[in-house]
């Protein structure tokens, strides 16, 4: 039996219902994205007043198309939603997106629409996403079956092994937006709105044991299925996949801004959050947080403790950062080996700190050699299970630091973040463009690190409770 995520992200063919011939048009953009990206399957068109529709076959009703059908993007206004609907199930369509809002999300009078939906995806077998999404995309099928304006553009974009599925379409574009300035894509992604039928949770479940996803980032408005959901974190735990949720509704203000969003209900946050600790899923705060964590997990290190060394050209800036990892239950605490710290004690200044976090002062900046020895030192280091860098300005010269950084990175299978503030910008992003982790703040950099070495940690404390 074909899985839900099968039909959305491997379809063999689509048909837009609906579909304008106008490209720039919500009705037209999901055609449009089958034709630039070329999609290699089937590619139909449900058009009552034309025969072909941007170069497609055409068709007056979806019993007409050529069979069998994996996917419909319905893209009908919403009072036509329930009649393409039924004609779909009828037809024998695998599944359907439906884009139109005016369901759940407006109360009384959008709700029994909305019933009417799930009855008929029951009914029939075909899978629901939706209503009130901007459906799906699969890089690696080239089935973009969405009207985001995200892909309006011709730039390239990055290829990275994550999954990504938000109940909300603002916040997960935006978000994938985000990871893209950070040199990340998202090979799969999903919006399932107001979850007729299909969840998040279900869509990341079918994700889990994918081989072109390593990391699946979830959003969630209403968590309707608990038990889905610890079975979800247990399967992506088992799978060594991190499972970063961003989840609103933690408070009651959120919780109806919720409910009139998408109609769900938050449920209890102090079960939902309970539930991820059971099997190791992280928990972000914010879409920021959210891309921050996926930047640091996107290496795949693994961290064998909690020991933090920090090494800085500020004792300031080193002592805010030690505040901020303690609180985030990391360890910034002076190496007990002597070996190690008279050796990079031996390379430093005089005037330097070797107690942690390291001070190798501003006379780095004059003598590169510091940083490649301090670099050294701290990644061969046994009570060292992660390590950050945090510099700031030095734009000139940053080339160099930039080249030493990132081969200092590439020497260890530590997980290794690089905090680099003010100035141009340029060498934050060319550190990004290496594929090294770095981040223009400090409590940023230490938050995604620190998610890195709990998860990494989970299998300790589960054996622990």
């Amino acid at each position: 039996m074909t899985s839900a995520a099968d039909l959305f992200f491997r379809p063999r063919s689509v048909v837009v219902y609906g579909a304008s011939s106008d490209p720039d048009k919500l009705s037209g953009r999901p055609l449009a994205y089958l034709l630039k990206f070329g999609f290699p399957g089937k590619v139909f068109a449900v058009n009552p007043h034309r025969d072909q529709v941007q170069g497609v076959d055409a068709y007056k009703d979806i019993a007409a198309v050529p069979g069998p059908v994996d996917l419909a993007v319905i893209v009908v206004p919403a009072a036509a939603v329930l009649d393409a609907v039924q004609r779909c199930a009828d037809a024998g369509v695998g599944a359907a997106t439906i884009f139109a809002s005016g369901f759940a999300e407006t109360g009384d009078t959008g709700t029994p629409l909305q019933d009417e939906i799930t009855r008929i995806a029951r009914g029939s077998g075909m899978r629901v996403l939706g209503p009130n999404c901007l459906g799906t995309f699969s890089a690696p099928d080239k089935a973009f079956a969405t009207f985001s304006t995200a892909f309006d553009d011709d730039s390239e974009r990055p290829d990275s092994p994550i999954a990504l599925v938000s109940q909300s379409g603002a916040v997960g574009t935006f978000t994938y937006s985000t990871m893209n300035s950070l040199g990340l894509g998202a090979r799969f992604y999903a919006n399932t709105g107001n979850e007729s039928d299909l969840t998040s949770v279900e869509m990341l479940a079918g994700l889990v044991e994918n081989p072109d996803v390593e990391i699946l980032m979830g959003h969630i408005e209403g968590a309707k299925d608990l038990d889905a959901l610890s079975e979800l974190a247990k399967s992506a735990s088992a799978n060594n996949k991190p499972l970063l949720l961003l989840k609103s509704g933690r408070t009651a203000a959120g919780a109806r801004a919720v409910a009139k969003h998408t109609g769900s209900i938050a449920g209890d946050d102090a079960v939902f959050n309970a539930t991820l600790a059971q099997h190791g899923a992280v928990r972000v705060e914010s879409m920021q947080a959210w891309s921050d964590a996926a930047l640091a997990f996107s290496d795949g290190r693994r961290a064998a403790g909690r020991r933090l060394t920090i090494v800085t050209l500020s004792g300031g800036v080193g002592a805010l950062a030690a505040d901020r990892a303690v609180e985030l239950g990391l360890t910034v605490d002076p190496w007990t080996e002597s070996g190690d710290r008279e050796e990079l004690a031996a390379q430093l200044p005089s005037f330097a700190s070797v107690a942690n976090p390291i001070d190798m002062t501003g006379a780095m900046i004059n003598d590169l050699d510091l940083l490649d020895r301090a670099l050294r030192v701290t990644a061969e280091n046994a009570e060292t299970d992660a390590l950050m860098l945090v510099l700031g300005n030095a734009d000139k010269g940053a080339d160099e630091i930039v080249k030493r950084l990132v081969a200092g990175y590439r020497s260890t299978a530590k997980p290794f973040v690089v905090v680099w503030t003010g100035g141009s910008g340029r060498p934050l992003q060319e550190l990004l463009n290496a594929g090294v982790p770095a981040y223009a703040e400090a409590d940023r950099a230490m938050s995604a690190l620190s998610r890195v070495v709990e998860y990494s940690l989970r299998p300790v404390l589960a054996a622990s409770n």
